[in-house]
Parts: structure tokens; sequence; C-alpha cells
């Protein structure tokens, strides 16, 4: 399937690009080091290139990941299945190959096709909504999902989905979970493919981790209120599936979480103690992109062949400073990326081919063309106006919803 990504917000802070000069045959300290990557920092993507003696950065709403050398572009899209009475939006993830355009859809969630499919057998006269119509401000059901991209480490994108389901028919209750997917195959990635090793000591892990959690809301539970706390515990349960990968110590571990049900407490998730699993195969590739952080969290360091790359974050604002250094420790300023800074992609060693620079260069291009108040892109006019009517029917909530492309640490 030809697609195009679908619209985010505009970059969330301008970089301050270095003064060129020339290079003298012999290194000159002055010049900062010759380097080529592209960093990920808040929902955009930097491609910095140093050489020459100068720096050129270019930044771009871009979501990048990268597999078996190869680069895709992640991002989220409106699932519309909306009636006159009915606003019925969920939302799916797709992978688009920067050198073939194509793109793949990955994971889509159930909740709203589900619903909209029981929606259709109790209102047959309903109607669909055509692609210029309004949403209902008053609805008869309301159900939405919103899909936060959390992280990538390696071929693994992890994401977190929460839905909220408005019923005139029965109470209001919202539910959330987690999932990981392997980009490599575009499917959800098991157990097996993430650990590559001993799954059953995790899956013991995992079982003590959630008693304990269970344990542990139980004994804090008021005493005169059993019954709520009882209530609240039934409303949970362990999805195998529902986790994502995360980093404990520079170690890649697996994140559980309970998934609930119901009105409240009851929808949110029950974070479990990350479970470490070891060194698998894919964690040496997966590694060398992301930073060694200071003991703080105040500073990210990357540390690539002669140079390295620094980010240095105030706490008191939104952006970071973003520096190269030399050999010999000496820092040149690049400047201002939005928090949080995730990962790094390098494209001097080994050298970025000549087909994957033509598309990185033409994805960063056609990014300008990216408008916020469309969320989903193509070519195709007919496209473009269903984009324009998921955004009308996104005002009708009642929960304010961030733009359908985004990326959350």
């Amino acid at each position: 399937m030809l697609s195009f990504p679908p619209l985010r917000r505009a970059l969330a802070a301008a970089l301050l690009v270095g003064a060129s000069a020339c290079r003298d045959a012999v290194p000159d300290r002055a010049h900062p080091p010759e380097a080529e990557f592209v960093l990920s920092a808040g929902d955009s993507s930097y491609w910095v290139t140093s050489d020459s003696g100068s720096v050129r950065v270019r930044g771009a709403p871009l979501e990048l990941a990268r597999v078996d050398g190869r680069f895709y572009e992640l991002y989220v899209t409106d699932d519309d299945r909306s009636y006159q009475d009915a606003v019925l939006i969920g939302q799916r993830i797709f992978r688009r190959d920067l050198i073939t355009g194509d793109s793949l859809l990955v994971y889509e969630d159930t909740i709203v096709p589900r619903l909209a499919a029981r929606y259709a057998r109790l209102h047959p006269d309903d109607v669909r909504l055509q692609p210029n119509d309004d949403a209902n401000d008053d609805p008869l059901w309301r159900v939405t999902t919103s899909i936060d991209l959390a992280e990538v480490h390696g071929p693994f994108l992890s994401f977190s989905l929460h839905a909220d389901v408005e019923r005139d028919d029965a109470d209001p209750w919202h539910t959330s979970r987690r999932g990981v997917i392997d980009l490599a195959t575009g499917r959800p990635a098991s157990l097996e493919r993430i650990v590559g090793g001993d799954v059953a000591r995790v899956t013991r892990r995992r079982t003590v981790a959630a008693a304990a959690m269970i344990d542990s809301v139980r004994a804090g539970g008021d005493r005169i209120d059993r019954a709520r706390t009882a209530s609240l515990l039934r409303a949970y349960h362990l999805d195998p599936g529902s986790f994502t990968l995360t980093v404990v110590d520079g170690q890649p571990a697996v994140a559980y979480a309970l998934s609930g049900r119901g009105e409240g407490d009851e929808g949110h998730l029950l974070e479990l103690q990350p479970i470490e699993i070891g060194e698998p195969a894919w964690w040496v590739a997966a590694a060398s992109t992301l930073p060694v952080a200071s003991a703080d969290g105040g500073r990210q360091v990357w540390r690539h062949g002669r140079y390295e790359v620094v980010v240095r974050q105030d706490s008191s604002t939104s952006v970071a400073r973003l520096l190269l250094r030399d050999s010999t420790s000496r820092e040149w300023a690049i400047g201002n990326v939005p928090v949080p800074s995730t990962r790094i992609y390098w494209l001097d060693s080994p050298p970025l081919d000549s087909a994957a620079r033509r598309a990185l260069v033409r994805a960063f291009d056609e990014s300008a063309l990216y408008d916020e108040e469309v969320r989903a892109a193509s070519f195709r006019r007919s496209d473009a106006w269903r984009g324009r009517r998921v955004a009308r029917h996104r005002q009708t909530m009642l929960r304010a919803s961030a733009p359908s492309h985004r990326h959350r640490a």
C-alpha cells in the first residue's frame, strides 16, 4: 500500500547552526570534529552534518527507526468509523519504508472496530458519516482510542494505548494496555523474540511481581472500604502481551503493567518492576544508538569513534543544548533541541549508501509539507478530505486528544 505519513506538530525548537570555515591540511583544533548523524529529540528528528569546519543541521517532524540498515518512518493515523449519532474513532500504527514509500500497517486497535460493529447492529437506521459531514455534538455513543509511541530499541517499537467508552445504554468505562511491535516483521513482538534466552525466568519473575503488586494494593486499601479495594483488584488482570521495552542501568528490560477496565482507577495501568533480560543478540546494535545518562539525568552522551555527542538539559526549560565534543574534550555548541533526546542513528560509520541518503533527503523535504490541521496526508484528494473530517470529529470529544502522529517518552 502506497501511503504518505500523517501530519504532526511543528518543530519544538529551532537550531542555531555554526559558521563555516575551511579545513587545513593539518587538523585545526578550532574546528568541530567531522560527524554525521540523525538525533531523535522530542517529536522530531535532527540531521547533523559537520565537515570542513562547518556544521549544518536540518530538523523535521519525523519519527524514524532504522532496522537492518533500512530507514522507516513511524506514524499514527485515525481510524474513523463514525455514524451520525456515534463518534467512533480508533487509531493505527504504520511503518513507512523511506526508499520505496510503501506503508505497512503494523498495529490496529480492536476496541473501536468491535464496538462499531455492535453499534451498527443495534442502530440499523443510523448511517455512516460522509467525508464532509461534521460529528454530532451530543452523540449516543462516543468511543475513542489514543496511541502513544513510546520508544524504539533496535527493531522494537514500544507503545501504549488508552480507550474511553461512553454509551447511552451502558456505564462508561476506559482501559489501557501496552505493547511492542517487531518492526522487522511488522507484527506484535513475542517475549521469545525479545528475550532470546530464558523466557521461563522472565515469566516467573513477572508472576511474582504481579502478586506483589496485588498484595500491595490490598494492604494499602482502607479497612472500611474493603469492598472497593476488592472491586479494584477484580478489574485488573495480567496480560502477557502488555509490556514495553526499557533500559535499567544500561541494560534492556521488559516493563509489564496490569491492565484494568472500568471507571476511575480501574481503567489505568498498575506498573510492575522492570525485569532485566540480559543482552540478547539484537541489543548490540541497539545499544550504539542509546546515550549514557548522568546520575541526575541532566546530561546524555553518545560516544562514536573519535567524537561524542552531548545533550545537556536545564531542568527549568523544555529544551536542551546539543554539542559536539572531540577527542580532546573540546566542545562546540550546535543549538537547542526539545527534550527528551532518545537515540542517534550514525550516518558516517558505516557510511550511508546513496539510495538511503536520497530517501532520507526526500523524507525531510516532504515533512515541510506537513500541516497540523490535517490528520492523514496523501496526494489523493479524497484522503485529504477524510483527514480533515477526522480532525473535526476529534474536536467533539470530551477528552482533549493529542495529535495522532506523535512520539512520547
